[in-house]
């Protein structure tokens, strides 16, 4: 029901934005007659001054949020500072950790195998042997040579023989160590 209601309102709205940016395309069009012309607004002090004023109070409310805090770091004592960190960090990042945990227990594979294009109609649900097997660093098979060198730090071919009265640069690629 909820997804009904949000769904008409969004379509609701979407007419809505159609409908004025068609008004607003076809009175574009047209020119405005000579006593029609809109007015430019006056320059607005008080606006002004109301917002840099509210500026001013954000301000002066983190600086006394900071300067609060820092009271109570020094009214504790040395060994308590780092359990007090320790808990504002837990405070702060404890309900993502507790999402982490909850969205790692409901591993499945079967979205990405799906998405690569594989036919999978069941859960592929992830254990931890499982997981384990998948995050292994790949070690290449005896007897196969890997490519060692970076392709881009080779030496690089003069621009002379290129074009003639260039100025050469011979030398490694960019990121090299040579």
């Amino acid at each position: 029901m909820i997804r009904t209601q949000v769904e008409k309102f969004a379509a609701e709205r979407d007419k809505a934005v159609d409908k004025n940016a068609a008004a607003a395309a076809t009175s574009a069009g047209q020119k405005p007659e000579p006593g029609n012309t809109p007015a430019r607004q006056a320059f607005d002090v008080g606006k002004f001054a109301g917002i840099f004023a509210a500026i001013g109070l954000a301000v002066g409310a983190i600086g006394t949020a900071i300067a609060s805090v820092m009271t109570g770091l020094m009214g504790l004592l040395w060994w308590q500072v780092p359990l007090a960190l320790m808990g504002l960090m837990l405070l702060v990042s404890g309900p993502s950790i507790l999402m982490a945990a909850l969205k790692l227990r409901q591993r499945n594979l079967s979205p990405l195998l799906d998405a690569c294009g594989w036919a999978i109609n069941s859960r592929a649900r992830i254990n931890i042997s499982f997981g384990n097997t998948l995050t292994k660093i790949a070690v290449l098979p005896k007897g196969v040579l890997a490519i060692t060198s970076e392709p881009l730090c080779r030496e690089k071919k003069s621009p002379e023989t290129l074009y003639p009265g260039a100025h050469p640069d011979a030398g490694p690629g960019p990121g090299c160590s040579s």
